[in-house]
């Protein structure tokens, strides 16, 4: 299911455009994003950047801008989810930009796994083509991308997994923290590699 880019799936209502993100998990995000498109987990696809970032900060999360490029994120990039409602299909932020189309996604994989403090979704074609020999879990079925059935096919298979392959629709990587979420998937990245198809 090739889908075509359309946008966010839900209303975004800006309570205020100035972020309050502590420099140093500001830094580590930006860090973690030349990372993940030097790795070309952030690839251009169907006329836009993909791949997103988020991490917990309190009872809100950090996400990256919808179709920012991971490789150049700027201050402005990074958005502050305050609340999903998710009957509504409206999300709150505090920022200049629109969040991430998959902000609903990370929003439910925080809420079913409190100790999760850091979720990065990337497209590695290596790690999907060899997800079975390398005994990944996988979405069930392919889900249209920001909707609430993506996210509640995650969930199915969420439980202890920390690295979950979206049938056709990219990678999952979670971590206690952004640097653990970027190792597992860096770890991942090489080792898919060496693999054998």
């Amino acid at each position: 299911m090739k889908e075509k880019y359309i946008g966010r799936k839900f209303k975004t209502v800006f309570l205020s455009k100035e972020t309050n993100i502590p420099a140093n998990k500001r830094k580590e995000l930006l860090r973690c994003g030349r990372t993940f498109s030097e790795m070309g987990l952030g690839p251009f696809l169907s006329g836009n950047w993909a791949g997103n970032l988020s991490f917990r900060l309190g009872k809100k999360i950090v996400i990256t801008a919808g179709g920012a490029n991971l490789g150049k994120l700027e201050k402005d990039d990074l958005v502050e989810v305050i609340d999903c409602d998710v009957d509504n299909k409206i999300v709150k932020v505090i920022g200049k930009k629109e969040p991430s189309s998959e902000t609903m996604l990370h929003w439910f994989i925080y809420k079913k796994r409190p100790e999760v403090n850091a979720v990065l979704h990337g497209h590695d074609k290596g790690v999907m083509k060899k997800a079975e020999k390398l005994n990944l879990p996988i979405t069930e079925k392919e889900q249209p991308y920001g909707t609430l059935e993506l996210a509640m096919e995650v969930l199915k298979i969420l439980d202890d997994h920390d690295y979950i392959i979206l049938k056709n629709a990219g990678i999952l990587s979670l971590g206690k923290n952004v640097e653990e979420a970027l190792d597992q998937a860096v770890e991942l990245h090489q080792l898919s590699k060496k693999t054998r198809s």
